[in-house]
């Protein structure tokens, strides 16, 4: 049985506070394959690395990011609520991720651009990318394919995926009007006949949020690419341990 990639969902929000500096830190750490992160644009038009829209859940402020400079986001602690020793982290722009990963592992760059629409992302995602030297260890993703159908029409050369929550009909086709090599679905809404079909039709699959054993375990015999989650510690461990019993017997 081949186990899959491991991808830390938003950094591992078991061990650290989402998407900052510090939870992508351990990962690296820690030798994940990957790290998944969500970006929406700030009101000075930097890209920065956060999933809700809204401010409260994840720092100390409130309104949404789209309003706020990228100096008064700085201004907030994206790590105070997980745990006060989390204090002193900042909500980190996609260039400080980048900077930080430097193509140690892969990263799945989730764009937010729905409920609010971030007009022309795709230009600013480029343009942040521009000087990136490892881009052919990124995967773009978004729940709104209208603007993956849009940075594909740009023939960037980017690896993208089909995101959904869902088992599509001609997933094969649909993934080439996006351009997509890889198919990202909750495994909740998966079956092993959808991941048998994705990769007959050449697709890459990677599935979220898997946090139980049960799961990663079916999703290895399932032949699932990589598994995205929570506690990426626990299934290294997991992982491991099988290693090493099959390399005893």
């Amino acid at each position: 049985m081949k186990w899959p990639k491991v991808i830390a969902h938003r950094g591992g929000r078991r061990w650290a506070p989402e998407n900052t500096l510090i939870a992508f830190s351990k990962s690296i750490e820690l030798g994940c394959d990957g790290i998944e992160l969500d970006v929406q644009r700030c009101a000075s038009g930097e890209l920065v690395v956060i999933h809700d829209h809204e401010l409260s859940r994840t720092t100390n402020g409130v309104g949404l990011v789209k309003d706020a400079t990228l100096p008064e986001l700085k201004r907030l602690s994206a790590g105070a609520w997980y745990d006060k020793a989390f204090t002193a982290e900042r909500i980190p722009t996609l260039e400080e991720v980048l900077a930080l990963v430097s193509g140690k592992l892969v990263i799945n760059i989730e764009i937010k651009n729905a409920p609010v629409e971030y007009e022309g992302i795709e230009d600013d995602l480029l343009s942040a990318l521009a000087e990136y030297e490892f881009c052919d260890r990124l995967i773009i993703s978004s729940f709104d394919h209208q603007f993956m159908r849009r940075l594909h029409k740009l023939r960037t050369g980017l690896k993208l995926a089909v995101l959904a929550d869902a088992i599509l009909i001609d997933l094969k086709e649909y993934a080439q009007k996006l351009g997509a090599t890889c198919w990202h679905p909750c495994y909740g809404s998966l079956t092993a006949t959808a991941i048998d079909d994705a990769h007959a039709a050449g697709l890459e699959v990677n599935a979220w949020t898997l946090n139980e054993q049960r799961d990663w375990v079916e999703a290895a015999k399932n032949g699932l690419d990589a598994i995205i989650t929570d506690d990426p510690v626990k299934l290294k461990e997991l992982i491991e341990r099988a290693d090493r019993v099959a390399a005893g017997s």
